[in-house]
């Protein structure tokens, strides 16, 4: 793997390459996915794989094809409909509700594809309407899922992410009730994302205080909604939960079908300081190269600027070889990012690659045509990310 070669073998390793460029460590992403695998078949619970995490279609449809995978979760729905269209995946989720015209005339497409389904999250009526309207003039149907809002109130702040307006179990059913009742949508089921467990280390006091606080909070609304729709009638066949973060919780839940994960089987360095995730392995690595040596303590490698939105955590951090600094003023830049060495330990020259992790996994990619594929000592292959394949569907 990767992180167990020594500096030299990874030298050889990427000689010949292109730089900069993306490896993905194929062992260890296979070591990542199997962990999930064996824990969801104790459990008997599916995973849902979040593709907006990975963007490498090539590794989109070898997790799908895994037994304990059900579907994927998808963002855009002109993604939806490549994978509908190109990989025929039967269970198709567009994972964020949509109030374009266009976005729904892609989704009809894709549900016109003999064998796949396609389910659209919905959180208001109006959305339902429209998704209605344009199912019932193409002659398709659609399955909703109902997001609820899941995100805990602390000393007067919103823990979690602003996305559903449903907190309450009776505006679930009153909405999946609007949706049973039209002429081309089915209700399926729900989903509430904690991003508030699924995201926030371990390494601080107030963060496993607040962790732990909204853990039992999640359980219990999640669990309401449930048996508020099966006390209506309207049997929830999906109860949708995440994601990476915060799986095994998720998972031990008794009202959750599936769990939505993408960046842990790359596992993203924001993942580093959660307990619960320590026996994965980063299996995703962007290579730079040093182009000048300004100082003798100082190498300058080119490009590297593949930072992530959120917080500050999602910078790059350099992890091969050991012990690099990035400047505090430069930091990891656009067309340059100079590295601090301690130049009587380590001995640095032009042309030395530079293995570094990105902050979170997927949205970097969107700056590569393609990911090396490594295993056992070698690149056996290379996949195209979407803009390989001249998408873009953010």
């Amino acid at each position: 793997m990767i992180l167990t070669s020594t500096y030299e073998e990874l030298k050889n390793l990427v000689k010949n390459e292109k730089f900069p460029l993306v490896i993905c460590d194929l062992d260890a992403f296979n070591q990542n996915l199997e962990r999930v695998g064996a824990y969801l078949r104790k459990t008997k619970k599916s995973l849902r794989l979040c593709t907006k995490s990975v963007r490498v279609p090539d590794l989109v449809d070898k997790v799908e094809k895994e037994d304990f995978v059900n579907g994927i979760f998808t963002y855009n729905s002109a993604e939806a409909l490549f994978y509908a269209e190109n990989y025929k995946i039967e269970d198709i989720l567009l994972g964020y509700p949509t109030m374009s015209k266009v976005d729904v005339e892609e989704l009809c497409q894709a549900a016109k594809i003999e064998g796949v389904k396609i389910t659209i999250m919905v959180d208001d009526v109006e959305q339902v309407n429209l998704l209605n309207d344009l199912a019932t003039k193409n002659n398709v149907e659609f399955s909703t899922l109902i997001e609820i809002d899941v995100a805990d109130k602390f000393l007067g702040r919103n823990v979690g992410v602003y996305r559903s307006p449903i907190r309450k179990p009776e505006a679930v059913v009153n909405l999946a009730y609007i949706i049973s009742e039209k002429s081309n949508l089915q209700f399926r089921g729900i989903m509430g994302y904690e991003a508030q467990n699924a995201s926030i280390g371990d390494d601080k006091m107030l963060f496993r205080f607040v962790k732990r606080r909204s853990r039992k909070h999640v359980d219990v609304w999640r669990q309401k909604v449930v048996e508020a729709l099966n006390d209506a009638g309207l049997h929830p066949e999906v109860v949708n939960g995440g994601g990476s973060g915060c799986y095994q919780e998720t998972v031990a839940e008794n009202s959750t079908t599936e769990i939505g994960i993408g960046s842990l089987l790359f596992k993203s360095h924001i993942f580093d300081t959660i307990k619960s995730l320590k026996d994965f392995l980063p299996s995703l690595f962007f290579v730079l190269q040093i182009v000048r040596k300004p100082r003798e303590n100082i190498a300058t490698a080119f490009s590297g600027g593949y930072v992530s939105s959120g917080s500050v955590r999602a910078f790059p951090l350099s992890v091969i070889p050991k012990n690099l600094k990035t400047s505090k003023d430069e930091k990891f830049g656009e067309v340059q990012t100079p590295f601090i060495f301690d130049n009587l330990k380590i001995d640095l020259e032009l042309g030395d690659p530079i293995f570094c992790r990105f902050g979170k996994a997927g949205e970097p990619l969107e700056h590569f045509n393609e990911v090396s594929i490594y295993s056992k000592g070698e690149i056996i292959d290379k996949y195209k990310t979407y803009r390989g394949y001249g998408r873009r569907f953010s």
